[in-house]
C-alpha cells in the first residue's frame, strides 16, 4: 500500500446481533459503490443491526482508478478460494488481509460487494441466494449468475463463515444518480 487508509465506519448498536458489511469499491476504477457507503454513514440501522462500513477497500487503486491495488493485483482475485495466481499467494495483499481480518473478527451477518458495470446481482458462488434474491428485488436489478470467479473474496466468505452471507452488487457502468443511489441505500437498510 502507498500509505492510504482503509477505514471501517460502524453506525448502529455496537452490540446489535446482526452486522451488514457493506464494501463500496474493491476495484479502484469501479467507484458508484463509494456513494452508496457515504450516504449510510448518515443513516440510522435498524435497533438489532450494526452497519460496517468499508468505503474503499482499494485506495490506492481509487487514487490511480486502476482495477489493480498499488501492487498491480486484483483484489478479488486474492482469497485462497479457488485461487488462481492473482497476488504472491493468497492474502498477500494488505488490504485483502484487512478485510479476512474484519470478516472474521465482526462475523457479519450478511456483506455486499459493490462492483461494476453489468447492472445486476449476482448469485453468491457457493452461497444460498435468498439476500441476494431479495436485495435484486428491493434495486429492480436482475439476479443472475455471472461466470466463476477465482479468488473471490465472496465466494471465501459463503465457504468460511456461511452460504450465502456474502454476494456481489454489480452497479451500471458511469456515475450512479441520486435517485439509485437512495434505491440502493434503501434496500442496504431493508436487508
Amino acid at each position: 500500500m502507498q500509505g492510504r487508509p482503509i477505514t471501517v465506519v460502524r453506525v448502529g448498536d455496537p452490540a446489535a446481533p446482526r452486522k451488514l458489511l457493506v464494501v463500496g469499491e474493491v476495484h479502484g476504477n469501479e467507484s458508484a459503490g463509494r456513494r452508496i457507503v457515504a450516504a449510510l454513514r448518515a443513516t440510522t440501522a435498524a435497533p438489532d443491526t450494526q452497519l460496517l462500513l468499508v468505503e474503499d477497500l482499494n485506495p490506492d487503486g481509487f487514487a490511480h482508478h486502476t482495477r489493480a491495488n498499488a501492487h498491480g493485483v486484483d483484489l478479488n482475485r486474492n482469497s485462497p478460494e479457488h485461487w488462481a495466481g492473482a497476488g504472491a499467494r493468497p492474502w498477500s495483499e494488505p488490504e485483502t488481509r484487512a478485510l479476512r481480518d474484519l470478516v472474521l473478527r465482526e462475523r457479519p451477518t450478511l456483506t455486499i460487494h459493490y462492483h461494476q458495470p453489468f447492472a445486476l446481482v449476482d448469485l453468491p458462488e457457493g452461497g444460498r441466494p435468498d439476500a441476494a434474491r431479495a436485495y435484486a428485488e428491493l434495486t429492480g436489478l436482475p439476479l443472475r449468475r455471472l461466470s466463476r470467479r477465482p479468488g473471490s473474496l465472496s465466494r471465501w466468505q459463503n465457504a468460511r463463515l456461511q452460504p450465502g452471507s456474502a454476494f456481489v452488487v454489480e452497479l451500471a457502468a458511469g456515475p450512479l444518480p441520486p435517485a439509485l443511489r437512495l434505491r440502493h441505500v434503501a434496500a442496504v437498510l431493508a436487508m
